[in-house]
């Protein structure tokens, strides 16, 4: 059993009927240790299991965290609202928790006084519990004094039974100026060292599972569970549960579709718990987890290609290769999750149960009438019988001659795969053409027929994380990246057509009454917010909108002043700044037509706000040119632009 050690320590502190010298104990070990957990979920309850059984009372803990306290008073509140909250949730007063020991804790260091003439009933208080005071490093600096002088009353005028817990190495780091040697010497009697009790924390962190299809899945595989967490050498505890939270949260998404194989969630359920436990370890970085997949290819291409040469240093491969080691038997280099979606949930906790079994049965061919992908099979053909190659790639060069695949992440795996392929002489998956004149020729068939998939301009793709390696190996050859770049330029120029048409169709809505339309176009961060999409609406067009009467011309002004406010110089939006001033002006024409006040009042409302808004940008990113304004620029009777 982990911990015997500790546990008898502990037990012989606690039983002795009397200490022949007054003193805490301190329970110590490396943050994520589990010391807390030791002491709250295992120690604690078996210990009060046990007096319940022999039908005798023991004095149950109160456990006060010392995290951030700044003085004694801090901690005297922190053990009044643990002991008595609902006392503190009525409002009752706080400050006296343990009366009189603030005011004799005037000498701040246990180190330099006895506090002999603290009376005894200072501590009567909470003298029901055993005081284990938790995060003892944690306490803000130049307070730790203070704060032991506390303990030391507690412990010897009191006559207290306390538990210290703490990181003894951060003790000494973070508060080098509180002479943690002399405090340890007076006032810690004994000391017991926590180890990681990797095994009990899988259990119970399952027990704790909330659903209960998924709570039976993985108490099934315990066994596996407490292995791979075994292996992952990862000591962190807290590591560790959030480990388990995680794997369950993908294996709820999986089971509920039935379609999906058990083996293929129970695969996916220890990946995720691999990967969230070196990713939140840092033994692994984003980097170095796009590395893995086809890292054997990756490794054996570079091997080829040196001739015995001593491959330079690359972290980030050498920890790629590290976890591909540790976790071969989950065959990582070809997950069965993508790790850019680990690694999403990791930061966010939001996982889409239809996305995700969605793309599972879609990649790995589950349920009625589908297949895995050809081109996933013979990626993996290396670890596949020749005839299913073979297979794979003649399915694989059917499919693109019928332009079978229209999204990004497929056409750019497709290239990849026929980059290595053609490098090795086998160029049937193009035909027998060139790479980059196939691939380019099959994008622009897509575009053609209206059926490639128009790509969102992104300034973070994570095409390849997504994709989860595969053929995106090759992305670092010339051919890919051309390719890639084509791609994304043809994807764009159908993003900006469709861009141009809801701008086309919001203009329609606010020129058939609905003004309001307007605003649509100024959203932030919405696509059409962003980039130039008006420059094809006529700027009489516009100009007869805005200045049709008030209602419109508030709505117009809104929208030449708004829409450029958080552009930046250089930025695609700003070009269409040309087109705005040919529109400013125009309304400003219109609005000389109409009578007084409604012209005065309208000009100068339209001006100021213009004005407001673009304060402070570049000239060139300006509709009223600031240098020219006193020369009345954008004034009809001045410019006949």
């Amino acid at each position: 059993m982990k911990n015997e050690h500790a546990i008898a320590v502990i037990d012989a502190y606690l039983e002795a009927d009397n200490l022949p010298v007054p003193h805490a104990i301190l329970v110590e070990g490396p943050w994520g240790s589990g010391k807390t957990y030791f002491l709250e979920k295992i120690y604690e309850p078996s210990r009060q299991e046990q007096a319940k059984t022999r039908r005798f009372y023991r004095t149950p803990f109160l456990f006060v965290s010392l995290f951030g306290v700044k003085s004694a008073a801090d901690v005297e509140k922190r053990m009044h609202r643990a002991a008595s909250p609902k006392e503190v949730a009525a409002g009752k007063a706080v400050g006296t928790v343990i009366t009189g020991i603030l005011e004799a804790l005037k000498v701040k260091d246990a180190t330099k006084t006895t506090l002999d003439g603290i009376e005894k009933r200072a501590a009567r208080r909470h003298v029901d519990y055993i005081l284990v005071f938790d995060d003892l490093e944690r306490v803000e600096e130049g307070s730790l004094g203070e704060i032991m002088g506390l303990v030391n009353s507690l412990i010897t005028t009191g006559e207290r039974r306390v538990i210290l817990v703490g990181d003894e190495a951060k003790l000494l780091e973070i508060h080098a100026d509180a002479n943690w040697g002399e405090q340890n010497e007076k006032i810690v009697g004994r000391r017991v060292r926590i180890e990681a009790d990797v095994e009990s924390v899988v259990r119970r962190s399952v027990s704790e599972v909330h659903d209960g299809l998924t709570k039976a899945f993985m108490s099934d595989r315990m066994d596996a569970l407490i292995d791979l967490a075994s292996r992952s050498e990862v000591d962190n505890l807290r590591n560790l549960s959030w480990a388990i939270v995680n794997g369950a949260r993908f294996v709820r998404s999986l089971l509920s579709d039935p379609e999906i194989p058990q083996n293929h969630v129970t695969r996916t359920m220890l990946v995720v718990v691999a990967t969230t436990l070196w990713y939140r370890s840092k033994k692994l970085t984003k980097e170095a987890l796009g590395r893995v997949p086809s890292l054997s290819m990756t490794l054996m291409v570079r091997s080829m290609g040196r001739h015995g040469e001593q491959p330079p240093e690359d972290p980030e491969a050498t920890a790629a290769k590290l976890f591909s080691e540790t976790f071969a038997d989950l065959a990582v280099e070809s997950p069965p999750v993508e790790y850019q979606r680990i690694v999403d949930f990791e930061a966010s906790g939001i996982l889409n149960d239809v996305d995700f079994t969605t793309w599972t049965k879609s990649q790995f061919g589950f349920g009625e009438g589908r297949s895995e992908p050809s081109w996933r099979r013979l990626w993996h053909s290396y670890e596949r019988p020749m005839a299913d190659t073979e297979k794979a790639a003649e399915e694989l060069k059917k499919e693109l001659a019928q332009r079978a695949y229209k999204k990004r992440g497929q056409i750019l795996h497709s290239a990849g795969l026929a980059i290595k392929h053609g490098k090795a002489g086998d160029t049937r998956l193009t035909n027998g053409e060139d790479v980059v004149p196939f691939f380019k020729a099959y994008i622009d068939k897509l575009v053609a027929d209206g059926s490639l998939e128009a790509n969102k301009i992104d300034p973070l793709p994570l095409e390849y994380d997504s994709a989860g390696g595969l053929g995106f190996s090759s992305k670092d050859t010339p051919e890919f990246a051309e390719i890639y770049r084509y791609l994304t330029e043809r994807q764009a120029e159908i993003e900006q057509i469709e861009l141009e048409k809801r701008a086309e169709e919001i203009v329609k809505e606010a020129e058939a009454g609905d003004l309001e339309a307007l605003h649509k176009l100024n959203l932030i961060n919405d696509e059409l917010s962003r980039n130039p999409v008006l420059l094809n609406i006529d700027v009489a067009r516009m100009a007869n909108l805005i200045a049709s009467d008030v209602p419109s011309l508030n709505v117009g002004s809104r929208l030449l002043a708004y829409r450029y406010h958080h552009g930046r110089h250089g930025e695609p939006l700003m070009t269409e700044i040309p087109w705005a001033r040919k529109v400013y002006v125009s309304v400003l024409h219109k609005i000389e037509e109409w009578p007084e006040p409604h012209r005065s009042m309208s000009t100068e409302l339209l001006k100021g706000l213009i004005r407001h808004y673009e304060h402070g940008h570049h000239p060139e990113d300006q509709i009223i040119h600031s240098e020219t304004q006193a020369d009345g620029y954008g004034d009809p009777q001045h410019n006949d632009a």
